[in-house]
């Protein structure tokens, strides 16, 4: 007996199921419209923030994302983009956790680091980098949440 449409519904299924998951992963499945839309992940519409050298940069890690702490500028900010001056030293410490195991690390374009890692844990205590802003740090991470987008841009000015 033929069949009148060639698609079984066993692949129309796996089909839409595949679709649904990249939608949803994607960020497609509409949410409360609070990102900015730039991609940068972290759904603030200001930013970079400018942070004088010599500034302690302090951040919380929540399940799969930063959250500035201080200077005031950034706090509550989900990864804050940072603007900082070439040559200068600057120290970021990681202050918090709010769940999940993480570390910190600053990162060159070729996703390396040049500062840290510090050591893998859920309780920071006494974690934090120091570096020189130079056109090697790029973006401040967590190695093990890096692909899940835990991680905020570095710039220099």
């Amino acid at each position: 007996m033929a069949r009148d449409n060639p698609v079984s519904r066993r692949t129309a299924l796996k089909v839409t199921g595949a679709a649904a998951t990249t939608a949803l992963l994607a960020g497609c499945s509409g949410g409360d419209d609070s990102g900015n839309g730039n991609g940068n992940g972290n759904g603030d519409s200001e930013g970079p923030y400018t942070i004088e050298s010599g500034t302690t940069i302090e951040l919380k890690s929540l399940a799969q994302s930063w959250e500035g702490v201080a200077p005031s500028k950034i706090e509550g900010v989900e990864n804050p983009g940072l603007s900082l001056t070439e040559g200068e030293t600057y120290t970021i410490k990681w202050v918090s956790n709010e769940s999940g195991t993480h570390n910190l690390a600053v990162y060159d374009d070729s996703e390396s680091a040049v500062a840290g890692p510090t050591e893998k844990t859920s309780e920071p205590s006494d974690a934090s980098v120091e570096f020189e802003a130079s056109s090697d740090t790029v973006e401040y991470v967590c190695q093990p949440h890096y692909q899940m987008g835990m991680k905020g841009s570095i710039e220099l000015e």
